[in-house]
């Protein structure tokens, strides 16, 4: 995880502009619940920029409690994806660069948005199909367009923000390209274990994208916040 918190750049941009969104819409989210908290970027970010009297956030991985729990916040291992654990509503339901991990993601926005209070907000970041165009391969399922993605608003929310936007790191080579895309486990779609012959080439495919700033890598983030009518 101290490779993932160092490597993972843009999903903190991600994370601050999300916190600075929602910062806009409201300086107080009486009770919030994060999913996917990770190493806590957005928590981190949150707390910079608005209040809250509860704030729960939950994860996979236990190793994330050391990042989460001096911040303040309650941290609990659970899964984001079936909040069927999750008792009571809240005020903010949030997530930052999770949910293209989903295998149902309408079916896990239905039950969040159950889990809202009246005029709460259900606020994402998450990947567009855009991201990482320079690597060969089929785009991953969990990788929706913004149309796609607000065509799952769930029913009894209305749109409040959702927009894409564009963020490029440059490297010093292709190998870097791939290291950056293990320590950030991001869905890049690529081999786990590379022969020598097969390494040699892919860098030499690489070649073509080099820019003067270096080898580009693209991202298409997408931030969307709803709220729920009433």
């Amino acid at each position: 995880m101290p490779s993932y918190e160092k490597a993972a750049v843009v999903q903190k941009r991600m994370a601050e502009r999300l916190a600075e969104v929602l910062a806009e819409l409201s300086s107080f989210y009486p009770r919030v619940l994060e999913i996917g908290a990770g190493t806590g970027f957005f928590t981190r970010a949150a707390k910079e920029r608005f209040s809250w009297s509860l704030y729960l956030a939950c994860d996979l991985l236990p190793e994330c409690a050391c990042f989460l729990e001096p911040l303040g916040v309650h941290f609990v291992v659970a899964n984001g994806e079936d909040p069927s654990w999750v008792r009571g509503t809240f005020d903010l339901i949030v997530s930052n660069a999770v949910f293209q991990w989903f295998e149902d993601l309408g079916e896990s926005l239905l039950a969040l948005a159950e889990r809202l209070s009246p005029g709460g907000f259900l606020a994402f970041t998450t990947f567009g199909p855009d991201t990482m165009r320079e690597i060969p391969r089929e785009p991953p399922p969990g990788l929706l367009s913004l149309p796609r993605l607000t065509s799952l608003k769930p029913p009894g929310l209305e749109e409040i923000r959702a927009f894409r936007w564009q963020e490029v790191l440059y490297f010093e080579e292709p190998l870097a390209v791939l290291r950056h895309i293990r320590e950030t486990g991001a869905l890049g779609g690529l081999p786990t274990r590379w022969s020598l012959r097969a390494l040699k080439a892919w860098q030499q495919s690489y070649e073509r994208y080099k820019l003067e700033k270096g080898y580009p890598l693209t991202f298409e983030p997408i931030l969307v916040i709803w709220r729920k009518v009433g």
